[in-house]
């Protein structure tokens, strides 16, 4: 009869140190009598405890101005007025132990589409006390600050990456590349060779534009001989399915166009809403921007933004965009109006703008662009579009929203060039996706980063060939980017009474956003209510050591935030995780016994079951367990052997090695003869 202490720590004796599978050796070996059998005599362990999360567990991140600053009717019946929605986050299904499930949360905070800003930059760790016992989560936001100038790494693709929308009067299949782009000289040149139908429309891609503080410098004289037009555009993009771009016979064209998607939702645009005092629109130009300066097409220098029109007020016979009855236009700002440093006081004409400029400088701040104009020659700049004149509809850009907080450069020119001398990100280049298309029978559509690129085409995830992998909010009746860009806020500037909520920077240079963290389900109507489409009931709080809140907001002063008003935020749980502790088994994979393992449907090495419960009732930190009965299992050694080492695990039902168990284990194995 002999008793064995088997323990994890590392010394003389031990190799490894892992407390869920260890190995023993023996500088005396042991004798086992023949006919032995074996049983577990007594279990000291440190069980953290495991967490399981389910299909359906998830919670929500909200990253925009704070919902109580932008009005009423910011609850589930409304949406008027937010800007911005939360993201969706649903951490990967599985148990894991305590490290493994903040690696999970990190993940799936850090691998949604997001702002710019804060993509990627989110860091999860398991909160403790001085003792190393687990006490919560340490969410950190972390938002990034300065932008720096990125344009030798920019490149260039065509707006219209399949066929221009010229099909009413040029039936050519063709994308709108009609130019060369060199980056390390920043020129943007209209390829004398092409057609005069052909286009020079452009999208520079590789880092989004700097919000907090990047500027986008263009000097435009050189293509003032034609229209052209400089801004800012979320992610344009063309797809089509193979079969369509297999199209053949007579009209093609005409027939392929109808299956060519725009990712702004049409194949062209009605023109700028102008503010003549005639309401009238005219057509001039076919891409969509959300901010830009454009020479017209009666030579006189026009500032516009994208705009919602309410269904009642569009025009008869104009097309739509689902689901709403509502359109979207370029209005014009009346830029005249601010007083700025050389206003005539009128819109600018060509020559007046000539005279005086020769460039246009967009600049971020935070969730605004503003935008000014390059003295001639200087490095100096003129502010003619900011809230700093007014932030009033139609006198400055309205303000940033999720559809927009990824913005690229696009270009269009008739003639001549155009050079960006500077053009800032705060992300690296290549580390924040743009959309991508591939043609052909193996090709398909890839969103970006950004909201809109992957909620663009929630309604064809099944299709094969649309490849949106992440998980979506839009449904048939919460449309997310229809919802972003018909708020108030971005209604036609007539509509809009009052003021813009700009919120601006923070006091370390940052956007000044609030971080909302939606735990639990909650009563319609709450003020910080920013959910829609499919994110009805988030049930994750327990889970995330909040148990007793549903929302979190990162300019509380209930104590569980730190870090308001500058680039990291960081939220610590008001309790334990919820844990689960799942069954476990002591296996013994060098002696010679037999057991039979039911999951695995097979024999086993298994010799033991831990209980759940430890003998005081706890089921976890430092626990040990005595067997009040032991159970032997026959060793089936018909002669002696010698006992040279010992291998202990302790495993899962699929005798995989815990991830659950922390410090030293120590286990007592009894050995005898058999009766």
């Amino acid at each position: 009869m002999s008793l064995i202490v088997a323990t994890s720590r590392i010394d003389e004796n031990t190799q490894a140190g892992d407390p869920s599978s260890f190995k023993n050796f023996f500088r005396s070996p042991i004798e086992v009598e023949a006919n032995s059998e074996i049983a577990v005599q007594s279990v000291k362990v440190q069980r953290t405890g495991n967490i399981t999360i389910e299909e359906d567990d998830f919670f929500l991140h909200y990253f925009g101005t704070d919902p109580t600053i932008v009005g009423e009717s910011t609850t589930i019946s409304g949406y008027d007025r937010l800007l911005s929605f939360s993201r969706k986050i649903n951490p990967q299904r599985g148990t894991y132990s305590l490290s493994g499930y903040a690696t999970k949360i990190q993940d799936a905070l850090n691998n949604q589409y997001d702002d710019p800003r804060t993509f990627g930059g989110y860091l999860t760790t398991i909160h403790t006390n001085a003792s190393g016992e687990e006490l919560g989560l340490d969410i950190k936001c972390v938002d990034k600050g300065a932008a720096s100038d990125v344009t030798a790494s920019m490149t260039a693709q065509a707006t219209y990456n399949i066929a221009e929308p010229v099909y009413d009067y040029d039936d050519t299949i063709r994308p709108s590349d009609a130019f060369t782009w060199t980056a390390g000289t920043g020129v943007f040149e209209r390829d004398g060779s092409a057609s005069a139908t052909q286009k020079s429309v452009g999208v520079l891609k590789g880092a989004p534009f700097g919000l907090n503080d990047g500027e986008f410098i263009v000097e435009v004289k050189n293509a003032s001989a034609g229209q052209y037009a400089v801004g800012l555009t979320r992610p344009q993009l063309q797809v089509e399915s193979y079969a369509n771009s297999q199209i053949s016979g007579s009209n093609t064209s005409l027939r392929r166009q109808a299956g060519i998607s725009q990712m702004f939702g049409k194949k062209y645009y009605t023109g700028v809403m102008t503010s003549d005092g005639a309401g009238e629109i005219y057509r001039s130009g076919e891409e969509m921007y959300d901010y830009v300066f454009m020479l017209d097409a009666d030579d006189n220098i026009t500032i516009a933004e994208r705009v919602y029109v309410p269904p009642n007020e569009v025009d008869f016979g104009e097309p739509l965009d689902l689901p709403g009855s509502g359109d979207f236009r370029l209005q014009e700002l009346e830029y005249w109006s601010n007083a700025f440093t050389g206003s005539t006081g009128a819109k600018l004409t060509k020559a007046q703008f000539g005279a005086s400029w020769d460039g246009i400088q967009f600049k971020g701040f935070g969730d605004e662009i503003e935008l000014y104009f390059k003295q001639n020659g200087k490095t100096v700049y003129d502010k003619v579009v900011g809230s700093s004149f007014s932030n009033s509809a139609g006198r400055c850009f309205s303000p940033i929203s999720s559809t927009t907080y990824a913005l690229y450069p696009q270009l269009n020119i008739v003639s001549g060039s155009m050079t960006v001398t500077k053009y800032e990100s705060s992300n690296t280049p290549g580390t924040y996706a743009y959309p991508t298309f591939t043609s052909g029978a193996t090709g398909g559509y890839v969103p970006g980063d950004d909201m809109f690129s992957n909620e663009r085409f929630f309604g064809a995830i099944a299709v094969p060939w649309i490849r949106v992998n992440r998980d979506l909010t839009s449904n048939g009746l919460d449309a997310l980017i229809y919802l972003v860009d018909s708020s108030y806020y971005k209604e036609i500037h007539e509509n809009i009474v009052g003021e813009y909520p700009f919120v601006n920077r923070n006091a370390s240079s940052g956007v000044d956003y609030n971080h909302i963290f939606t735990m639990n389900t909650f009563i319609e109507g709450n003020v910080l209510d920013t959910t829609a489409g499919l994110q009805a009931f988030p049930n994750m709080g327990g889970k995330l050591g909040f148990v007793d809140r549903v929302f979190l907001d990162s300019d509380s002063t209930d104590g569980y935030v730190s870090g308001d008003d500058t680039l990291t935020i960081t939220f610590t749980s008001t309790g334990e995780l919820q844990k689960t502790s799942i069954s476990s088994f002591i296996r013994i994979p060098n002696l010679t016994h037999k057991s039979f393992n039911g999951a695995q449907s097979g024999l086993s090495k298994i010799l033991y079951q831990l209980p759940q419960f430890a003998n005081d009732g706890r089921q976890f930190g430092p626990l040990h367990f005595e067997a009040s009965e032991k159970t032997y299992v026959k060793l089936h050694n018909p002669a002696p052997m010698l006992l040279n080492q010992l291998q202990v695990q302790i495993v899962d039902s699929q005798e995989k090695e815990l991830d659950s168990l922390t410090g030293d284990t120590q286990i007592v194995f009894h050995i005898r003869k058999s009766s």
